[in-house]
Formats: C-alpha cells, structure tokens, sequence
C-alpha cells in the first residue's frame, strides 16, 4: 500500500478536499493521504506545477500524486495517469506534471479510460471525487497502470523555466513562483554550497540543451551578484534573516533555487515583481 497526495485549488472553505480524502479511503482503508496543499489560486497550472515539483522528491517512491487544478474539467481534456522512478502522479493532461517531467523520465502513462476505476455516474463538474481520486486510491492499493486505461504517448507540456548563459556573461533566469512570505523563487538552480562557496546545477533543462561552463565550478558567494529589475543585490547568503530589517537580499533557498526576500518583509511588494520577472546571477571572473 502506498500513500497518495493531493493538491489542489480548492481551498479550505467548501468540503471538495475533505470529500476526496473520504472517497481514497472507501476504496482503499487505511493508506495514508498527505495534502500537500488545497491554496493553489484558483485554476493556477503552472503554481501548481511547481509546488509539486517542489515537494514530490521528499516522498517515498511508491507515493501516487494525486493533482487536481483544472480549469478543464468536463470537456475533452484527457485525464492521465503517469508512471515515474520516483512515484506516479494522477492529473489532468494540462500540462500540470510539465516540471516533474522534464526531470523524472517517464515509465507508463495512461488515460484514464477504464470506467471501472472511476465513481459511478461520473459528475462533469468534479473529476477529483468522481475520477482523480478513485484512480489514485486504486493505484495506492495495487492496481496496475495498464488497468486504468488505453497508454498514451504524449502528453500536454507547459513550457519549462529554463537557465541560460548570457553572452556578456551571466546567468539569465526568471522568477517561477512567489511564495506568502513573498519570497521570489527563481528558475536558477541547484545552488550548491561548498563551504562559502557556490557551483550550479541546472534543476531545469537548460535553454537549447547547452551546458552552464564554469558555473559548475565554485565561485564565492559573496561575489555573486543578483540582478532583478534595477535593483542589484551583492553576495548570496545562507538564510532569510543573514541582514538587518527590511534589507533586500538573495539567498538559496531550500530547494537549491536562487531566492529573492526581504528580511521581515516581502520582496515581491517592495520589488512590485512576480512570476516571469527576469534575474540574473553574476559571479567575478565567470
């Protein structure tokens, strides 16, 4: 028996996320149900993308993911059930697994066409109780991908953040979530600490499937330079509070990514930058 997840964007204030949590137990008593999170914003793919690509790692690998944001729920949009190294993930084909994806190979995937494993009559309106749901209880207890439907070879993708090395030096990136600290978390990632020093590895395809040079090497991290929009911060530091109140500062944060915070305050407000905002990483002598 595994465990199953659930995120969504349902929120707390109706009984949708409670409803799913009694219709994995029905079919399968006793497996544990993580959510991982019901405040995605309303119909938010890509935020939801990313906070599964955040959290997945950090679960055993029999874990099925359960992921409902979707705002085409009951038209032709396919539902999907993929297969991976690192656990199986139950969503809509909307591009909603596209940051998973692109790190984790894929083993199986299905649509899920069987109606056996579903809720009987299935609602137009709320997939995650009638399909989503059932199909991930069932996984959770044994039953195998193949079941669940006819195999699918392509699946929907949204397009990647990727890291780029500039011409005049420098990687590029883009901010790729905002968090409720209002902490900017960048596509420019892993950042690894090596003592004080800092090297990359891309978390992310990089753009045009070139290499990043001599950002795998270290470099000192109070040299770096992180630009986003006019502001330009000086050296990265290892946690939020290493300034003084109110000071802008990057940091890596703790998934490997470059963030951008404010110490006690939020650094989207103060920056007025949120998703796709551009940030560039400087190093001396790189």
């Amino acid at each position: 028996m595994g465990m199953v997840t659930l995120t969504t964007d349902f929120g707390l204030a109706d009984g949708y996320a409670g409803i799913m949590h009694g219709v994995v137990q029905s079919i399968c008593p006793g497996v544990a149900v993580v959510d991982l999170t019901h405040q995605v914003a309303p119909q938010d793919v890509r935020s939801a993308a990313y906070l599964l690509y955040a959290a997945y790692p950090y679960f055993p690998a029999d874990t099925v993911h359960c992921v409902v944001v979707d705002p085409g729920v009951g038209t032709s949009r396919r539902a999907i059930a993929v297969e991976t190294p690192r656990g199986c993930f139950v969503a809509p084909d909307n591009g909603v697994l596209s940051y998973v994806l692109d790190r984790e190979p894929v083993t199986a995937a299905v649509s899920l066409t069987n109606p056996g494993y579903h809720l009987s009559p299935v609602s137009r309106t709320f997939h995650g109780r009638d399909v989503f749901a059932p199909v991930a209880a069932h996984l959770a207890c044994g039953v195998p991908l193949p079941d669940l439907g006819e195999s699918v070879a392509r699946l929907v993708t949204l397009s990647v953040p990727r890291i780029s090395v500039r011409p005049g030096g420098g990687l590029g990136g883009v901010v790729i979530h905002v968090d409720r600290f209002g902490n900017l978390i960048t596509s420019i990632g892993q950042l690894l600490w090596r003592g004080d020093d800092l090297s990359v590895r891309p978390a992310f395809s990089t753009a045009g499937g070139r290499g990043i040079g001599p950002w795998s090497s270290p470099f000192p991290a109070s040299e770096a330079r992180v630009r986003v929009g006019r502001r330009c911060i000086e050296g990265i530091q290892p946690a939020y509070g290493d300034g003084p109140a109110g000071e802008l500062l990057a940091l890596v944060g703790s998934i490997g990514h470059l963030e951008i915070a404010v110490v006690g305050g939020s650094a989207a407000q103060v920056l007025g930058a949120g998703v796709g905002a551009e940030v560039i990483l400087e190093a001396k002598g790189l």
